[in-house]
């Protein structure tokens, strides 16, 4: 059971992924926890893992993430990645509002990488990059799957990411040719 964003509850999984441009998924991963807080160091491994079996071998030039996965623990332990993560409200990250809250404990050296005018520029590069990977797989193919228990969810879910690549694959072959 997860816990709904406006209250409630669902019957469901959380679903993760990693998105480089034009929303290509580097990583799609199903988790049964509901908060974010403990995704983003299996995800960065991942994302690594599925990039080196694909031979991409350049390392990833930043990595960027809302304030759900910010933790002391996960930046300590990606303290050696360039790595942005929000730890105060997301439009505040970005430079849009004034400041709702101070980073929590822990979490001073993130906030202030994010202050800077570099900092905020990167991260406002997050909402276009990730937000529509998630939006373009619940478009085409909804946000109900076919089968229960986490691998077979976790199945599904990888399967339609595939799908969604390829599509974004021959999207781009049928350009690159007329």
């Amino acid at each position: 059971m997860m816990l709904c964003k406006r209250g409630g509850f669902v019957q469901g999984y959380n679903i993760q992924i990693a998105c480089a441009r034009r929303q290509l998924l580097l990583a799609i991963e199903v988790q049964d926890n509901p908060s974010d807080m403990t995704a983003l160091v299996p995800m960065v491994n991942k994302t690594q893992v599925n990039c080196l079996a694909a031979g991409i071998e350049q390392p990833i030039q930043l990595w960027l993430a809302d304030s759900g996965y910010a933790s002391t623990s996960a930046f300590e332990a990606l303290s050696d990645f360039p790595l942005l993560v929000s730890v105060t409200s997301e439009a505040h990250q970005a430079g849009f509002e004034a400041k709702l809250e101070g980073p929590r404990g822990g979490q001073h050296e993130m906030a202030a990488r994010l202050a800077t005018p570099l900092g905020k520029e990167q991260y406002r590069q997050r909402g276009a990059l990730i937000e529509p990977g998630f939006a373009q797989l619940f478009q085409r193919f909804g946000r109900r799957l076919n089968y229960r228990g986490h691998d077979g969810v976790d199945t599904e879910i990888k399967l339609l990411g595939a799908v969604h690549n390829l599509n974004k694959l021959f999207d781009h072959k049928a350009r690159t040719r007329s």
